[in-house]
């Protein structure tokens, strides 16, 4: 099994990227971190998942240990597979995805792609118990706070991306914030 990489980026095309490893050019299905983070020419250690079967060999590498962490829990939902998983990892940050699951959103998690309102309320099912151990960013229960839903909507209305927004809500004391506040806050900050 691959766990990790040292390669540099080559290219970035429609839905996969182009690594170099020595002589070989291998294509692989980056991360929404490795596409926001890393650019044409960077060299990096990344975490990666190699998934071999009777159609096809694919491999999916990430900027960090909890997006290939989140990536190996996803597959393992029914009806989700690497494919799917990779592309919900591509649209969402892996910690905004486990806050998600932590704060049992099935609006949001519906938006993902490939997902419906029933695998929204399966993923919450089978992953709850996997994702409850982390702590990241806004706890489960502020980002499940309807003032803070409300501000991350009006923000996303205004243009700006949801892990930008999510990292400013971060940092935030959100207790007894009204939305209009939240949203005054985040505009300072981004």
């Amino acid at each position: 099994m691959i766990r990790k990489i040292n390669a540099t980026i080559e290219d970035f095309e429609d839905e996969k990227v182009l690594i170099k490893i020595g002589a070989l050019t291998l294509e692989a299905y980056p991360s929404f971190n490795v596409i926001r983070y890393l650019k044409k020419g960077d060299k990096y250690e990344f975490f990666a998942s190699l998934e071999i079967s009777e159609w096809n060999t694919s491999l999916y590498i990430f900027k960090d240990k909890i997006e290939r962490d989140v990536f190996e829990s996803l597959k393992k939902v029914s009806k989700i597979g690497p494919r799917i998983a990779s592309k919900i990892l591509r649209k969402t940050d892996a910690e905004e995805f486990i806050q998600m699951i932590n704060s049992q959103d099935t609006t949001l998690l519906s938006n993902l792609p490939g997902i419906g309102k029933k695998t929204a309320e399966r993923l919450i099912s089978e992953l709850s118990d996997s994702f409850s151990a982390y702590s990241v960013g806004v706890g489960a229960q502020s980002y499940g706070n309807n003032n803070v839903k409300e501000a991350i909507e009006a923000l996303e209305t205004l243009g700006f991306q949801r892990y930008e927004i999510m990292k400013v809500i971060g940092q935030l004391d959100l207790e007894e914030l009204k939305t209009e506040e939240i949203i005054k806050e985040c505009l300072t900050r981004l």
